[in-house]
């Protein structure tokens, strides 16, 4: 008897890493320069606690935080950073207390106030999610990811990693992701690495940082951004100090002079519209890619206008009016994409904000550098011989 095996092979399409996976990092916390003083950039804001400094074999530098002070302590950076990559290293035992690393924050009146990425070694394990320190609470728990909260090791190293683009904050705990949430109340401020009251005894290594820089926020009502729009009288629309205002009667269209770039970035509008419809187009409607969005009044009040964010990001588009997200949202729009907004005839509109948050250039940069490597292919063989039995 003879059987024959056929001869195959599949070629497999990798997929890319992430933008963000290939960008130089730095440490950022330098050693100090003086035995006993603080590192160059840094102070301790709050406690009293006590912050110690050790240097590594390899230059590494080791954070060790302790104390039982009645309120929290924190050793701040003295600037602010706005979009950017955090990794670090930490450890704490089960009984170590509680402790946190503040990103985009202010000091006030002794304390840290902004959003803080928990560590918590209790057998809560949220460790990696969202708190909002001095101001709203839980902003986003792993509550409902027992991957991530089964990820983290009390009285072990533990790798955190903290990516906040633009209004967009993401945590991974050891390799595994943990929260991805939007806010849009802090887009830059300062680092703090957080002793928390009462008992607490923490410690960080391999801090490393790539510093992308703060996203600047580009008003579409300045004629001379390159974002802003083609006011045609002749479409019954007309502008002045107080927005862009759309004629009840006949309705209108506007459309921006330059294409949106298709980085992470935000589209952010306030408007009022009594009544009527309000259309907004992002691309090509006829030709593609594009997207066309229906936003039926009322919107907002006088002295009150409501909101409407389109958000990019490079893995997804999504849009929220009045914070609350259109479901379904968006397909994922490659390229620049034109913008218009328009409205029907009886619609009573008018644009008073319109802004669009430019990603700074050390991340579009290395977005370019991202998207300029060739797609890896691996070629995997499966070929069998022919195999012969008598």
């Amino acid at each position: 008897m003879v059987s024959t095996t056929v001869s195959a092979q599949e070629i497999t399409t990798e997929v890319p890493p992430p933008w963000w996976s290939g960008v130089e990092m730095k440490a950022l916390v330098p050693a100090p320069r003086t035995p006993g003083g603080d590192p160059e950039g840094w102070s301790v804001v709050g406690g009293p606690v006590q912050f110690e400094f050790t240097t590594g074999p390899d230059g590494d530098l080791e954070i060790k935080g302790s104390g039982n002070a009645p309120r929290n302590g924190f050793l701040a950076s003295d600037r602010d950073y706005g979009d950017f990559l955090v990794e670090f290293e930490v450890m704490i035992a089960r009984n170590g207390g509680n402790s946190g690393f503040q990103i985009r924050s202010t000091a006030d009146e002794g304390r840290m106030v902004g959003y803080q990425i928990e560590i918590d070694p209790s057998e809560r394990s949220w460790s990696t999610g969202l708190y909002d320190e001095g101001r709203r609470g839980w902003l986003a728990t792993l509550e409902d990811n027992a991957t991530a909260r089964d990820a983290f090791v009390p009285g072990k190293w533990n790798t955190i990693r903290i990516l906040a683009i633009g209004p967009r904050i993401r945590t991974w705990i050891n390799e595994v992701p943990a929260i991805d949430h939007l806010d849009f109340m802090d887009r830059s401020g300062r680092f703090g690495f957080q002793v928390h009251s009462g008992r607490c005894d923490v410690r960080w290594r391999r801090i490393r940082l790539a510093d992308f820089g703060i996203p600047k926020t580009e008003s579409m009502l300045d004629a001379a951004s390159p974002w802003s729009f083609d006011i045609d009288p002749e479409q019954s629309v007309r502008q002045d100090e107080t927005g862009i205002h759309f004629d009840a009667a006949t309705g209108g269209a506007i459309t921006t002079k330059t294409s949106i770039p298709d980085f992470p970035l935000v589209l952010d509008l306030e408007a009022t519209m009594a009544k009527g419809l309000m259309l907004i187009q992002l691309g090509d409607m006829r030709t593609g890619p594009g997207y066309g969005i229906r936003i039926p009044g009322p919107i907002g009040e006088d002295g009150k206008p409501g909101s409407i964010r389109i958000l990019r990001d490079l893995d997804r588009m999504r849009v929220l009016v009045d914070d609350v997200p259109l479901i379904p949202g968006p397909p994922d729009l490659d390229g620049p994409l034109s913008l218009r907004i328009g409205t029907v005839p009886g619609t009573t509109a008018t644009i008073t904000r319109a802004e669009l948050d430019v990603p700074p250039a050390m991340e579009m940069e290395a977005i370019r550098i991202s998207r300029s490597k060739p797609i890896v292919r691996r070629d995997e063989d499966a070929v069998e011989s022919d195999e012969v039995s008598k």
